[in-house]
């Protein structure tokens, strides 16, 4: 019996959903190439090679938008920048690192079939927000019950290194599934919606700032969009819903939070370390903002070309900078920043729809705002190179897709 292409792109979905959370090294980080690779990327590696073999089965065509040509100026200028910089091989490799991120997502771009519908696209949404729902299960029963299976101490890491990268990567799914369930192209069914729930609640649970700064954002601009902008009279119910809806989710959340504070061990130090007025304090004077001085230093120093990836860490600061746009100026100065924003007008130009006449642009009408939310939170976390930022910018390119299919059959 062979498997439809259908079926086997949405295995191959789910898969990197799920390679995207496991980003454990094979080696401890910075030690050799084992270092740098995960098990997760050994799976996205297989669907790489899955890909380029349904491309010489295609006759060698390749499938791409412009979500993924518009990224390539700023590939030229990491090069540009990488040659002129005082450690070439580290800006190489971490080049290499920036466009092994795209060319899985180009892979499962690749691997979906000719024909797309509407019924496909929910298909596509339910294979992520499931792959992403065992992740986060997964966190929250090891945060409970398995604490020596977590990485750090007081916060959800599960399958992660850091509660960074689990915060960013539940962000990132948490507004998918919501714009889905919101905007009705999944079906507003209890497991669903408990997808989508357990998303959230692994989301609140690592304790991150900045991710969960990034929700709030989305949810406030999703809910005037709702409320006032849409002149749809079901817009404003489903806005009605949506704030029902997150009176649940937070009483969940705080019997939630109120659990892990008695029996996680950390739990009330992170608490108290990151949201009370202490610290907030240390927050405005600790590490984020030696972070960002060491990125515009950088910056100051090289202002066109940047220092080059992998130049800013044990040379300006202990670590690479966190935030997207501050790292930007530094590793690939002005030319770089100018070129990043023109690939993310791109992306959010697709995503930007004022209007709706199927399930898939209702699901863009809704995920944008809580898109623009996601890019509150890049000001403090480096988005360009993580796996699930380039998992939404494949949906975004596949509904691109379906979107433009659907036009041409009416």
């Amino acid at each position: 019996m062979t498997i439809s292409t259908r079926k086997l792109s949405l295995f191959a979905v789910w898969l990197a959903t799920v390679a995207a959370g496991l980003t454990k090294t094979l080696a401890p980080p910075g030690q050799g190439v084992g270092g740098r690779i995960s098990i997760g990327d050994l799976l996205l590696i297989m669907l790489i090679g899955l890909a380029f073999l349904m491309i010489m089965k295609n006759r060698g065509r390749i499938r791409i938008t412009r979500h993924y040509l518009s990224i390539l100026p700023l590939f030229a200028a990491f090069f540009i920048s990488g040659t002129f910089a005082d450690h070439q091989q580290g800006a190489y490799i971490e080049l290499c690192v920036h466009i092994f991120a795209v060319l899985f997502s180009l892979a499962l771009l690749n691997l979906l079939p000719e024909k797309m519908d509407v019924l496909f696209a929910r298909q596509l949404t339910f294979a992520i927000l499931l792959g992403a729902a065992i992740m986060a299960a997964y966190g929250i029963v090891v945060l409970f019950f398995f604490p020596h299976l977590n990485p750090v101490v007081g916060g959800l890491a599960g399958s992660f290194r850091n509660t960074g990268q689990a915060g960013n990567y539940f962000l990132v799914f948490s507004t998918i599934g919501l714009a889905a369930i919101l905007s009705g192209l999944l079906p507003r069914t209890f497991f669903n919606a408990s997808m989508v729930l357990t998303i959230l609640l692994a989301l609140i649970l690592t304790g991150k700032r900045a991710s969960l700064i990034g929700l709030i954002a989305g949810f406030l601009l999703l809910l005037l969009v709702l409320m006032f902008v849409s002149r749809k009279s079901s817009d404003a119910r489903v806005g009605s819903m949506f704030v029902i809806t997150s009176i649940v989710v937070g009483v969940v959340a705080f019997f939630a939070i109120s659990m892990s504070l008695s029996m996680v061990e950390g739990a009330m130090w992170r608490l108290e370390a990151k949201f009370t007025k202490a610290g907030l304090e240390n927050f405005s004077s600790g590490f984020y903002f030696s972070n960002l001085i060491a990125g515009f230093t950088a910056f100051s120093d090289r202002p066109i070309l940047g220092v080059g990836l992998g130049n800013i860490e044990d040379v300006y600061h202990e670590f690479e900078i966190h935030s997207t746009y501050v790292a930007l100026l530094a590793t690939s100065g002005v030319v770089g920043f100018l070129t990043y924003m023109f690939f993310l007008y791109n992306v959010m130009k697709s995503v930007f729809v004022l209007s709706w006449s199927n399930q898939v642009e209702r699901f863009l009408v809704f995920f944008f705002p809580l898109l623009i939310g996601q890019a509150s939170a890049w000001m403090y976390t480096y988005s360009v190179r993580k796996r699930e930022f380039w998992i939404t910018i494949f949906l975004i390119a596949a509904f691109s897709m379906i979107r433009k299919r659907l036009r041409s059959h009416r």
